[in-house]
């Protein structure tokens, strides 16, 4: 048999490079075990993490951002009570003054909805504290990047309005007073959503740079590795007839030598 081995061992090596291409298609993989590129195997683990935390950031920050959004939205909702009150309070010193009450209940009823504004959470979060609190937010994947956005204090801020059971006891100081402190709160509260949309697009290229380095060291050229294990394949065939012809031959001639 020995006299076949250069017919043999080229199967052999075929045989060997078939299974390791189908354990490349079968994982889908380019390195699906260490020693074939520790190296890589090292760098692609890092990757693996670092993706796996960019993702759970840019939710985080998808979710912080709905946060501000919806603490906006309610002082949104402030501006506009201390709008009417304005009006009420310019209305009520007419002429006519006050003289059905209407102004005064209509006031109260938006002092009670004003006061209640401060009670509002996002999910089970506060969105205004008193004093000022604040909710720290990661910034980036590695943790070396974060801030705070705040829970504003909005019941300190229209206080002077609260304070007052009598539409006759507020001044219209008072009122523009309060309205600029509400404006104070959404401008902090503009800025804060600047800075999470920042860090949001930042991470989200950050993210997919990630993913296509990983791409590039751990996935499998299907097209190379197909083509590859056709060839390797092909190849075993051609050697098992080569050698069984080989075999024949051999047969043959010390049938008719014999």
């Amino acid at each position: 048999m020995a006299a076949y081995n250069y017919l043999i061992d080229p199967i052999g090596a075929n045989q060997s490079q078939q299974n390791f291409l189908l354990q490349q298609l079968s994982s889908g993989n380019r390195i699906f075990s260490s020693w074939i590129d520790a190296g890589g195997m090292a760098v692609s683990t890092k990757l693996d993490a670092a993706i796996s935390r960019s993702s759970v950031v840019v939710n985080n920050l998808a979710t912080t951002n709905s946060f501000l959004q919806t603490q906006d939205g309610t002082l949104q909702s402030a501006s506009e009570i201390l709008d009417r009150m304005g009006q009420l309070k310019t209305m009520s010193e007419g002429v006519f003054g006050d003289a059905t009450g209407a102004y005064q209940t209509e006031f109260t009823e938006l002092s009670k909805q004003l006061s209640s504004l401060s009670g509002e959470s996002f999910n089970g979060v506060q969105m205004f504290s008193d004093p000022t609190g604040s909710l720290a937010v990661m910034g980036n994947e590695s943790g070396s990047v974060s801030f705070e956005i705040s829970q504003a204090n909005i019941e300190s801020s229209v206080s002077d309005i609260t304070a007052q059971a009598n539409l006759a006891d507020v001044t219209m100081a008072n009122i523009t007073d309060s309205l600029q402190n509400v404006a104070n709160l959404r401008a902090t509260n503009g800025a804060q959503q600047s800075r999470v949309g920042a860090s949001f697009d930042l991470m989200k290229v950050n993210y997919s740079n990630y993913s296509l380095e990983y791409s590039a060291i751990m996935d499998l050229d299907w097209a190379k590795a197909t083509t590859d294990f056709t060839i390797a394949n092909l190849a075993t065939e051609t050697g098992y007839s080569l050698f069984s012809n080989a075999l024949t031959s051999s047969t043959t001639v010390n049938t008719l030598l014999s």
